[in-house]
């Protein structure tokens, strides 16, 4: 959502906005291997919102269920914004208003990301409260249960909330990464709970910057972690800026940051295990003094989608591959919209591969994940072409030696339509995740059904004309005027 007005000079955000029958259409070069589906239910046929921004998680205790969540208002109005939930493994989509938040949201909530534990089927959230913006912790027993998620914690303040979870000897482990303005200049926040689905549960907030920053981190604090108990968080360390953020003008010089914990989080001094080799503070340094643009509203120029730093990080969950791991990063580079770098480390961050494994230009939205085969995949957003018919390509890319990568184009859709409602377009992310040795992902895109636009092809639940390329209401004859919604994608294992 659009970036918050900001509390002072240097606190800026990305996080609130600024304001069952199926179609098919597939495409035969790669059936049997990809399925896309449009997640919006056939009874919200009608619907025109901006579904943007979303994550999604597998219940590892039942694959079939797959929540789901993006920038979505509630059907009813209702005073609880939805999950998306599928219980057939992505193939159809239903929803359940289960987020606390207020009666008559336009978008259901500001920022929001869920996953579920590894073990037992409780599904965990971090949110932005509509309409107060506190940072909320959420936990419901049940993706199906109706009753409104448990708020287990709140405080102001924040930005950006992105959770991982993972149920290690019997206990949920959670891990939400979040820029914590009530912790300035060194914002970047890992709230820590050891044992999530205890009664009342402790979450504490690690600090993770070691160094003086520009008077806070960036908002994508990202960490991921590993059955063993090492557990990772990348962040950008903000080291200086010029221009206007009101401008739209601020670009930011800083810092790509690797931090390292032995024992889930948990241990004495937290997160401070990875010390770079430069200045021997708690961190490791990836890349040192890059460059992003750091805006407030996206223009013609970006594909309507705003700018403001990428990242993202995943470690090999094989037995005995903690020490493996990937980070994705974006920088400024000339007549590139967001520049994608992807590289590595086998000696647990230590070491980081001296050229990047894949770089991308024009391009945003990075979301790692590796497979249970320790076959790594990529998916992101690139912005082609020129003016009038600019286009966001959604790519799904992985590797199995870091060398030879397989591209699958999921999406190809205009730039141009529809207008954006409000900030980001797209979402300052998308999200990936490995269901065994499947990758299953979700992203927003125009959903014009067009098969042109689905070179993978394209299954969509809400009413649509192919043949025509337009959108219908629920009696099947009115046109409806594109919008932005939520795509699943599952690509099977090879």
């Amino acid at each position: 959502m659009a970036a918050k007005k900001q509390r002072k000079a240097v606190a800026v955000r990305h996080g609130r906005r600024s304001k069952a029958v199926t179609h098919r259409a597939t495409a035969a070069s790669v059936q049997g291997q990809v399925l896309v589906v449009n997640m919006v239910p056939r009874v919200l046929s009608g619907e025109t919102n901006q579904d943007s921004e979303p994550t999604i998680s597998v219940n590892r205790a039942n694959p079939l269920q797959i929540a789901a969540t993006a920038f979505t208002p509630d059907p009813m109005g209702g005073a609880s914004a939805p999950i998306y939930a599928s219980i057939d493994g992505g193939n159809t989509w239903s929803l359940n208003s289960i987020v606390p938040s207020a009666a008559g949201s336009k978008t259901g909530t500001a920022d929001i990301s869920a996953a579920f534990a590894s073990v037992g089927g409780t599904l965990y959230g971090g949110i932005l409260r509509d309409p107060t913006d506190n940072f909320e912790v959420l936990r419901t027993g049940s993706l199906a249960n109706p009753t409104p998620m448990q708020v287990l914690g709140s405080r102001p303040d924040n930005d950006q909330p992105y959770i991982h979870a993972i149920t290690r000897s019997g206990k949920d482990c959670v891990y939400i990464g979040n820029n914590d303005f009530q912790a300035q200049p060194k914002t970047a926040t890992v709230d820590v709970s050891v044992d999530a689905a205890a009664a009342n549960p402790t979450f504490n907030k690690v600090r993770l910057e070691a160094r003086a920053t520009a008077g806070q981190n960036g908002p994508q604090i990202r960490p991921v972690a590993h059955a063993d108990g090492t557990t990772y968080a990348a962040f950008y360390g903000w080291r200086s800026q010029s221009g206007s953020f009101p401008g739209n003008t601020l670009v930011v010089v800083t810092d790509v940051v690797v931090v390292r914990d032995d024992q889930g989080g948990n241990s004495a001094a937290p997160f401070q295990a990875l010390k770079d080799p430069g200045d021997g503070l708690a961190g490791r340094l990836v890349a040192q003094r890059v460059t992003i643009p750091f805006q407030q509203q996206g223009s013609a120029a970006t594909g309507q989608q705003r700018v403001g730093g990428a990242l993202s990080i995943a470690v090999d969950p094989r037995a005995n591959q903690s020490g493996t791991v990937w980070i994705a990063w974006g920088d400024q580079q000339p007549q590139s919209v967001l520049t994608l770098h992807v590289r590595n480390s086998s000696d647990r961050g230590a070491t980081w591969s001296a050229t990047d494994a894949l770089t991308v230009p024009s391009a945003l939205n990075p979301a790692l994940a590796i497979n249970s085969a320790g076959v790594v995949g990529i998916l992101y957003q690139r912005l082609t072409g020129a003016g009038a018919s600019r286009r966001w390509e959604t790519h799904f890319q992985q590797t199995s030696d870091g060398t030879q990568w397989r591209d699958i184009v999921l999406a190809n859709t205009p730039a141009t339509s529809p207008p954006k409602e409000f900030d980001p377009y797209l979402g300052d992310y998308d999200h990936l995740v490995a269901d065994g040795a499947d990758f299953v992902g979700i992203f927003a895109a125009n959903n014009t059904p067009s098969l042109a636009n689905f070179p993978s092809g394209v299954q969509y639940q809400r009413n649509a004309d192919f043949q025509r390329q337009v959108l219908l209401a629920l009696d099947n004859t009115t046109t409806v005027s594109p919008s932005i919604d939520p795509f699943f994608f599952r690509v099977s294992g090879q």
